[in-house]
C-alpha cells in the first residue's frame, strides 16, 4: 500500500494546520485565565528574558557560552534593579504613604469647587442646575472617596502580594536565565515539530509576531522608562508632592495604552489639586508637565524606539485592555497588547488563507484544473509548483523575486 497522502487526508491536514493555532491561543488564554493570581512573576521573567536576548545573541556571537551570558546578564539586570530599588526605598516609602492618605482629601476638595462651578453656570445662563445635579455631585465625591479610601488600605498589601520580594528575587531571575539561555533552542525544537511542508509558512508567520511582540516589549518598556523619568523631573521642579512615585506611577501606567495616559493626569491633578488649591497656575504648571511628556512621548520616543511595530487599530487596543482587565485583572491588563498583537498576526493570516483559497476555486475551471487541497501559504506554493512541472528547477536563494529556496533536508526556507 502506498505511504502517499491521498487528497481528502492532505486537506484534513490542511485545515488542522489552519486551525491549530487558534486552538493553541484559546488553550493559552484559558491557562492565563484560570491562573491569573500567579502569573505575575513568570510573565515579568518572560519579559525580561525576552527583552534581553538579543544582547545575548551578541555575547554568544563574540565567543562567550551562552548560559555563562546569560547568567551575566540576568545577574547584572536584577542585582542593578535590587540596589536601585534598595537606594531609593526609604525616600518612596515615605511618599507613597503621604500619597495614599492625600488622595481622600484632594477628592474631597472637588466637591465645593463643583458647587462654585455649578453656581456660576446657573447664574450665568439663568437655569437652577443646583437641584438637579446636587444629589449626582454628592454621589460622585461621595463613591469616590469609598474607592479612594479602599485603595489606599489595599494598595500596600495587593503590592506586596504581586510584586513581592520573594517572587522578583526568586521566581523571575530563575524564568527569565532559562528563558534566555534556552531561547533559540525553544525555537529550533518547536520547528521540528511543525511537517517540512509547513514550516516555512509557519516560520514567516512566527518572525511577524516576533516583530510585533519585540515592538511592544522592548519598545514600551524603554519608552515607559524614559516616561517616569521625565515625569518625576518635571513634577519635581514645579514643586509638586511625591513626585518620584507619581513619576514611577505614571511611566507604569504608561504600559497600559490610552487608559494608563488618562490616569496618570488625573492623580498627578488631584495632588496638585490638594497641595495647591485652586490655584490657576499651579495647576497649569503640573499639568504643562504632562503635555510637554505626551509631546515628546508621541512625537519622538515612541515614533523612534517603537514605530507601528503593534500594527493594531487603536480601538482594538483599548478594547484589549478592557477585556484583558474583566478577564485576568492587573495582569490581563499587562498581556492584552501583546496578545491583541497575536491575534492580529493570526485574524491576517487565515484571512489570507481563505482569499487564496476562494481566488484558486475560482481560477480553477478556468484553468481547466482544480486543487484538491487549499494552500499552506505563499511560501509553500513555490515547492509544489516546481513538482508539478518536472522542468521547473528551484530558484536559487539570490535570484530576484523569489521567496526563498529549498534546503538540504527539504524544508522551504523564506529569505529574511
Amino acid at each position: 500500500m502506498s505511504d502517499t497522502p491521498t487528497g481528502d487526508q492532505t486537506l484534513r491536514t490542511d485545515r488542522l494546520f489552519r486551525w491549530a493555532p487558534w486552538g493553541l491561543l484559546a488553550a493559552f488564554l484559558a491557562m492565563v485565565y484560570l491562573t491569573s493570581g500567579i502569573l505575575l512573576p513568570f510573565i515579568f521573567g518572560l519579559a525580561v528574558g525576552y527583552m534581553l536576548d538579543p544582547l545575548a545573541d551578541r555575547l554568544e556571537a563574540a565567543g562567550i557560552h551562552r548560559g555563562v551570558a546569560a547568567f551575566a546578564i540576568i545577574a547584572v539586570f536584577f542585582l542593578g534593579g535590587l540596589g536601585l530599588l534598595v537606594a531609593l526605598w526609604p525616600l518612596l516609602q515615605s511618599q507613597l504613604i503621604g500619597l495614599v492618605s492625600e488622595l481622600p482629601q484632594a477628592l474631597s476638595k472637588l466637591r465645593p469647587m463643583l458647587d462654585d462651578a455649578l453656581a456660576d453656570l446657573s447664574m450665568r445662563l439663568d437655569i437652577d442646575l443646583e437641584a438637579g445635579t446636587q444629589g449626582f455631585v454628592s454621589t460622585l465625591v461621595e463613591r469616590g472617596l469609598n474607592q479612594a479610601t479602599q485603595i489606599a488600605g489595599s494598595l500596600v498589601t495587593q503590592g506586596v502580594a504581586l510584586f513581592s520580594l520573594a517572587s522578583l528575587l526568586l521566581i523571575s531571575p530563575v524564568v527569565a536565565f532559562y528563558m534566555l539561555r534556552d531561547y533559540d533552542r525553544i525555537g529550533r525544537q518547536l520547528d521540528r515539530l511543525v511537517p517540512i511542508r509547513y514550516r516555512a509558512t509557519v516560520e514567516d508567520q512566527w518572525r511577524e509576531i516576533d516583530w510585533a511582540l519585540s515592538g511592544f516589549v522592548r519598545g514600551q518598556i524603554t519608552v515607559s522608562t524614559a516616561m517616569a523619568v521625565l515625569y518625576a523631573a518635571g513634577w519635581s521642579l514645579v514643586g509638586l508632592n511625591y513626585a518620584l512615585v507619581l513619576g514611577l506611577l505614571a511611566g507604569i501606567l504608561a504600559l497600559v495604552p490610552f487608559v494608563g495616559m488618562v490616569a496618570a493626569a488625573g492623580i498627578a491633578m488631584l495632588v496638585a489639586l490638594g497641595q495647591y488649591g485652586a490655584d490657576p497656575l499651579a495647576l497649569f504648571l503640573v499639568f504643562l508637565v504632562y503635555v510637554v511628556v505626551q509631546v515628546a512621548d508621541s512625537t519622538f520616543l515612541t515614533p523612534r524606539i517603537m514605530g507601528d511595530r503593534v500594527g493594531l487599530h487603536p480601538v482594538w487596543v483599548l478594547f484589549a485592555v478592557f477585556a484583558g482587565g474583566e478577564v485576568a485583572g492587573f495582569v490581563g491588563v499587562l498581556a492584552a497588547v501583546p496578545a491583541a498583537a497575536v491575534i492580529g498576526v493570526l485574524v491576517r493570516f487565515t484571512v489570507d488563507q481563505f482569499t487564496d483559497l476562494q481566488e484558486a476555486e475560482a481560477a480553477g475551471p478556468a484553468t481547466g484544473r482544480r486543487s484538491d487541497r487549499p494552500s499552506a501559504g505563499p511560501t509553500a506554493a513555490a515547492p509544489a509548483a516546481a513538482q508539478s512541472d518536472p522542468s521547473q528547477t528551484d530558484p536559487a536563494p539570490d535570484e530576484p523575486g523569489t521567496a526563498g529556496a529549498r534546503d538540504t533536508d527539504g524544508a522551504w526556507r523564506a529569505k529574511p
